[in-house]
């Protein structure tokens, strides 16, 4: 089969389309022909050593597919040969076959494409577990979400919506701020117009924000968390902006701030019936039309260097999807 792979972590460049023996699924695995995988910047970020704990080499990136059950592990149960599902990966969805174990592997409702449910495992289930799992976001709240153009952001804004909170989203320029209004967002803030803090002071007359999802670092982490209300929950998702925040902590004292990682891979791995429950409800959202998932770009697995630069440069308003086969 063919896949993408990298022989060292030394960065993106070093991943290659490769002719290799496809995977074996093992006890409690399935193993899937892959639709659809999503490609993230933690993909890229694992490729170069900078993800935490390390992959194993060869080092193949995807860490959530859609596709095809080929065949089932001993013990696995509740799934056949040729049912269509989605799942999460721990890496190796670059490919035309992956492993997934069979608890984080599920069915597809009736009338969702396997392109989206694609987009769907890390974003969207992984904002569920954040909002919901990590951060208690309860329906009234006021939601913070930074990034609002990106992926995450707007799989924070959806979800976040779905759970009953007022929610504003914070996004650089027209496009993206248009693309978190189609979320759902209640109020959007441009970025490169208005002062964050002065923004969240009047939208919310003072009381600041209630939690605060952060997918980019950097500058924006430190701006936002003055955005804190009292006892607010401040989840740290990313670093999509390429630095990570100082996130002060006599600001976070002051305003007694809880600071919580939503590294989602580390939290489904830890967390599994969580995942899949978050899953579930997700792919229950899409197929009933309660979400719509934004593709920002498709690329074929024969252009996956393409799919690459495109996520490298920050380009997407939405999902990357490389797809396989179907």
């Amino acid at each position: 089969m063919k896949g993408l792979r990298a022989h060292r972590l030394n960065g993106p460049s070093a991943l290659n389309l490769e002719s290799f023996d496809p995977p074996e699924p093992g006890p409690g695995q399935v193993l899937i022909s892959v639709a659809a995988a999503g490609l993230h910047l933690a993909d890229l970020a694992a490729s170069a050593g900078e993800r935490l704990p390390l992959p194993p080499t060869p080092f193949i990136p995807g860490l959530e597919v859609s596709g095809t059950v080929a065949a089932l592990g001993e013990g696995v149960s509740g799934l056949k040969k040729g049912d269509k599902v989605a799942a999460f990966t721990d890496w190796g969805g670059l490919a035309e076959q992956a492993v997934a174990e069979a608890q984080l592997c599920l069915k597809l409702p009736k009338g969702l494409q396997p392109d989206v449910a694609a987009a769907l495992p890390m974003a969207y289930a992984g904002a569920l577990l954040a909002l919901r799992h990590k951060a208690g976001l309860n329906g009234g709240e006021m939601l913070l979400v930074l990034g609002a153009g990106g992926l995450a952001g707007l799989a924070a804004i959806a979800v976040g919506k779905m759970l009953g909170a007022t929610v504003m989203a914070v996004a650089a320029g027209d496009a993206r701020g248009s693309a978190a209004a189609d979320q759902g967002a209640d109020h959007v803030i441009d970025a490169t117009a208005t002062a964050l803090t002065d923004a969240v002071e009047a939208f919310t007359g003072g009381a600041g924000s209630a939690v605060v999802f952060d997918p980019v670092g950097g500058e924006a982490s430190d701006l936002a968390l003055a955005t804190c209300g009292l006892g607010a929950r401040y989840l740290v998702a990313g670093f999509a902006g390429g630095r990570v925040g100082s996130l002060n902590a006599r600001t976070a004292f002051a305003r007694d701030v809880k600071i919580l990682a939503a590294n989602t891979p580390l939290t489904v791995a830890a967390a599994k019936p969580a995942a899949r429950s978050a899953l579930q409800e997700v792919l229950s959202w899409a197929a009933s039309g309660k979400i719509a998932p934004r593709i920002g770009a498709r690329f074929k697995l024969d252009d996956a260097k393409s799919a690459i630069d495109y996520v490298q440069n920050r380009r997407a308003t939405g999902a990357v999807l490389v797809t396989v086969g179907e």
